[in-house]
């Protein structure tokens, strides 16, 4: 990513709407946009926000995953049959 060519500024931004849209969704990059010379707001294409968090819902996949486990290592977890009997017991108190 060359950021000094995907940066502009919220007035230029606002005059070149579609141009920078066309743009981020043609080259896949982010766009940042600035105010006073920091960084104001990010323009992704939708291909690339959905990467995104995907991305984040497989690091949140894979920490309850480690938590599950460091829960089972210290015998905090129960087994699958006790859950089950659990979550059962739940929904016939409803």
């Amino acid at each position: 990513m060359n950021r000094s060519t995907d940066i502009t500024s919220f007035s230029s931004h606002r005059q070149h709407l579609r141009e920078h849209l066309d743009r981020v969704r043609s080259t896949g990059r982010p766009l940042f946009i600035t105010t006073h010379g920091e960084t104001d707001a990010v323009l992704l294409s939708p291909k690339a926000f959905d990467e995104l968090v995907e991305k984040a819902e497989f690091a949140q996949s894979l920490e309850l995953i480690d938590r599950s486990m460091e829960q089972v290592e210290t015998g905090e977890g129960r087994s699958l049959k006790e859950a089950i009997a659990e979550i059962a017991a739940n929904l016939d108190q409803r």
